[in-house]
């Protein structure tokens, strides 16, 4: 949708206020097309990437196999709650387990992290 048709849709107001900046600074541009829709993977990622304990365990797992024990000592949080954060990250991809008799090991799927960055950038900066 283009600027132009949403500033035609505000009240007389706002529209008067629009056109004007326009008419004085050339600001907003309008036949410039606005698309406010962002995939839903990217939103995920990013959702992720806000909790902190989160970041951590990809921060800490970046370079490392890791166990739930590590991580929560590590971390000075409870195995439980390491484990289901484990869980978000697994379920969109961003660790790798790794199974070693009944211990379980984890470490960020850098891949999958740098593939997602490359989306996020594209959206922010413009090369989509």
């Amino acid at each position: 949708m283009k600027v132009r048709d949403i500033v035609e849709k505000l009240p007389e107001r706002p529209k008067k206020s629009v056109f004007k900046c326009y008419e004085k600074c050339g600001l907003p541009e309008m036949e410039a097309e606005l698309e406010p829709e962002v995939d839903r993977e990217i939103i995920e990622f990013l959702k992720a990437l806000s909790n902190p304990i989160r970041l951590k365990i990809l921060k800490l797992t970046r370079d490392n196999w890791l166990c739930v024990c590590l991580l929560s000592e590590v971390l000075g949080e409870d195995q439980t709650l390491i484990s289901h954060h484990l869980r978000t990250l697994k379920t969109l991809d961003l660790v790798k387990e790794r199974r070693e008799g009944r211990m379980r090991f984890y470490k960020a799927n850098t891949e999958r992290i740098e593939e997602l960055l490359k989306k996020v950038e594209g959206v922010l900066v413009g090369y989509e």
